[in-house]
């Protein structure tokens, strides 16, 4: 089944939970990962790869990448270009019944052309393909989760549940508590389904530590579920 990975903001951990994704689940459910617009010098597609260790057949090439790190629709005019959403959303219908993880650029409300600042609500709206929103645990996350939430639900259709993304503070104590009853109380708020939450250690994780952590990822198999 194609999945939509939606997030709350930018660098909210999309990336590292489709790397998660795909390093426990990439061959036993042949899953492919596909990044269709792509802003900045850095490549989403690229980290995933190397996190997970898969192999070129997991990983399919994007339709847009545009070198400034801003929002797609600036990115794109900095280049004279634009995105062609109409010609998008038949590109990521052809993956209906295929086994993709679709990670999208940004925040829900990030708009991928200024003409009618179409964003990627309207993507996933358009498509139609489930979703699983990656939300942060710190400070601000209550309220940027909550409204992301009711977005989906009013707007943008099958939203499967909400996936928690974490870094490991100095004041180990403080972001435990703060992140616990941030899921807590957003859980509460939505009654969205948790899927579960990644807390990131304070230094960069090698790729073979990372596949380590991914082999107890998903213990309960909720994500499996969504995905077969």
């Amino acid at each position: 089944m194609a999945l939509f990975v939606t997030g709350t903001g930018t660098d909210v951990g999309k990336t590292i939970f489709s790397a998660l994704v795909m390093a426990r689940y990439g061959k036993e459910l042949n899953l492919k990962y596909l990044k269709p617009v792509q802003t900045g010098t850095d490549s989403d597609r690229d980290t995933v790869q190397k996190l997970s260790g898969l192999g070129d057949a997991h990983f399919l090439a994007g339709y847009y990448h545009f070198k400034l790190a801003a929002s797609p629709h600036l990115a794109a005019e900095q280049e004279q270009s634009r995105i062609d959403t109409a010609a998008l959303e038949e590109q990521l219908k052809n993956h209906t019944g295929q086994n993709t993880i679709i990670e999208l650029a940004g925040g829900l409300m990030v708009p991928l052309t200024r003409e009618g600042y179409y964003t990627n609500l309207d993507l996933v709206r358009a498509v139609g393909f489930p979703s699983v929103l990656v939300a942060a645990t710190g400070l601000g996350t209550i309220n940027h989760t909550v409204l992301s939430w009711r977005a989906l639900q009013e707007f943008g259709g099958d939203c499967r549940g909400i996936f928690f993304v974490g870094k490991t503070e100095k004041t180990q104590n403080f972001a435990s508590l703060l992140g616990t009853d941030n899921i807590r109380t957003i859980a509460e708020m939505t009654g969205a389904p948790i899927l579960g939450d990644f807390m990131l250690p304070g230094e960069t994780l090698s790729p073979e530590v990372f596949r380590d952590l991914a082999r107890t990822f998903d213990r309960q198999g909720k994500l499996r579920a969504i995905l077969s």
